[in-house]
């Protein structure tokens, strides 16, 4: 059998090639470290250093046996960290919605910050569009998440919500379709013409609506892109049409209908019972953050 503070000195001496520099390390004295790796090797029954001059130096045995010995000690860490994290009554899984308007890369930025800051918090990312997952929001099947806001926001449940910043949104037609040839897109062009609507943007119930008489709603962003390269328009984020636009499939039509690109306004939304977790307000923090230089 082994005692973790005898896993500690072996590993000290064998990174350390002393026993006094182990001793240091571990702040304990030499006299101590030595006694420890040799009750080990004695319930070992083989030797694990041979001394040379003031270097200890390794046996072909304790080379065998020092990545095991780093695991048990990194897993007794953990336990540790687990333990305590535990014992703070801390909650450790989280559900978080995002609309798929919402960009992408801003997402991945939090996932890798929340997993370098909290190791021990499990996401998942779920994608919804607003009116579902503010239902999900109140019935807490969502924790946290991202989706447009309303000109004025009034949520019809204890819930708070925190501005992040404007998504731009342009009108794209396909690269070849008969709209791309035209000079202007003009107001019979929006009506007469077949639009495709995001799912989601119709119901976030925000600026972008319905404005031809022949409008189709689509789901996926990508599938719109699709469609637009036989004909119709959309408005697309312009993050998200830019794939489309560099591989020359559709293109962004100037109109004197749009003085400037649409500004869809995007907020969290988190539920009155988490505002004090310390994911939930670190993850606010870092959202703050990010906002100011990703969206300004």
């Amino acid at each position: 059998m082994h005692t973790l503070e005898q896993l500690r000195a072996f590993v000290a001496v064998y990174e350390e090639h002393s026993f006094s520099a182990a001793g240091r390390r571990v702040n304990k004295d030499r006299t101590t470290i030595r006694e420890l790796v040799k009750s080990y090797e004695d319930s070992l029954g083989y030797e694990l250093f041979t001394i040379v001059g003031r270097k200890a130096i390794e046996t072909p045995a304790a080379e065998k046996l020092y990545p095991h010995a780093i695991l048990v000690i990194r897993q007794d860490s953990k336990l540790a960290e687990i333990s305590n994290f535990l014992f703070n009554d801390s909650k450790t899984h989280f559900n978080i919605g995002y609309d798929i308007d919402f960009p992408f890369d801003f997402l991945k930025y939090i996932e890798l910050w929340a997993a370098k800051s909290f190791p021990l918090v499990s996401i998942n990312w779920l994608a919804r569009n607003r009116e579902v997952g503010l239902e999900e929001l109140k019935n807490e099947k969502l924790d946290f998440a991202f989706f447009p806001a309303k000109g004025s926001i009034s949520l019809m449940f204890p819930a708070y919500y925190q501005h992040l910043g404007y998504v731009d949104y342009g009108l794209y037609v396909g690269s070849n379709s008969k709209l791309a040839a035209k000079s202007t897109f003009d107001l019979e062009d929006a009506q007469l013409e077949v639009q495709y609507l995001s799912e989601n943007a119709l119901k976030a119930e925000g600026v972008i609506k319905a404005f031809s008489y022949c409008t189709r709603v689509v789901s996926s962003s990508e599938l719109i892109m699709q469609l637009l390269q036989e004909q119709g328009w959309a408005l697309l984020p312009n993050r998200t049409a830019e794939n489309g636009v560099r591989k020359g499939v559709i293109q962004k039509k100037e109109t004197g209908l749009l003085c400037n690109d649409f500004k869809v306004p995007f907020s969290l939304f988190y539920t009155i019972g988490l505002e004090q977790d310390s994911f939930i307000k670190a993850l606010r923090e870092q959202c703050d953050l990010l906002a100011k230089d990703y969206f300004d």
